[in-house]
């Protein structure tokens, strides 16, 4: 909940060559206050399972009042913070809903495809096939992190996109961004819906391939074609 409140900003003195009397003029400044339902004393809840993993005791006083978690935030085994924040990508106009089923679909695409492909191998090749979609899911990622990418920089009245080295969350935030895209945005075949397009993706991302793989290359080549910029990251 926000409730304005009007802040008082310096005046504004105007002084017209025609006019004998000075105006003054106040411009208020609204500025927004957020504030929680539970009092300050109250803390915020340990929802890592690693924290209760480590040690029998809870890690804060059981007298001292906790708010209540976040609807996102669990400490289950099979929550993932990376399925989660995939799932906050593929969601629109706030159905997380469906777009909790449409993954589930996906992983349930993928987990049929690899089961099938477990059966039909050879005795001696069915170690090497995945079966996990989660696991999949997971290497399909990491496979198509870039490492390092491109930024815009201006020196002297003139832009140059100048390589620098990429964050971890920034990585795995493009990652997400384009399997997403080439999912969407690919020419639909008749009667394919996103799972099965998603499903698509991810698994050639798994094997490395497919044009998911393809923009991870072309923004390490557009790096390495730039790297005669990369002194203007500090002066």
């Amino acid at each position: 909940m926000a409730l304005p409140r009007v802040i008082n900003t310096p005046c504004m003195i105007l002084r017209p060559q025609n006019w004998h009397h000075t105006a003054v003029f106040s411009f208020p400044l609204v500025q927004q206050i957020r504030f929680s339902r539970y009092p300050r004393h109250y803390v915020s809840p340990v929802v890592t399972k690693e924290v209760y993993e480590k040690s029998e005791d809870l890690p804060y006083d059981t007298s001292i009042p906790i708010r209540a978690a976040k609807n996102d935030e669990s400490s289950s085994v099979f929550y993932d913070p990376t399925v989660a924040k995939f799932t906050n990508l593929l969601m629109k106009t706030g159905r997380k809903h469906l777009a909790r089923n449409l993954l589930r679909e996906t992983f349930e695409e993928i987990k049929r495809v690899q089961v099938e492909k477990y059966h039909k191998a050879a005795a001696d090749s069915r170690g090497r096939i995945e079966t996990n979609p989660n696991v999949i899911f997971h290497r399909a990622l990491e496979n198509i992190k870039p490492v390092i990418g491109l930024t815009s920089i201006t020196r002297g009245g003139k832009s140059y996109q100048v390589p620098v080295p990429l964050k971890e969350s920034r990585q795995r935030f493009l990652a997400m961004k384009w399997l997403l895209n080439e999912a969407r945005n690919k020419p639909k075949p008749k009667k394919q819906h996103l799972p099965v397009r998603l499903s698509k993706e991810i698994m050639a991302a798994y094997n490395t391939e497919g044009d998911v793989i393809k923009k991870k290359y072309e923004l390490h080549k557009q790096a390495d074609a730039n790297k005669a910029f990369a002194h203007f990251r500090w002066w």
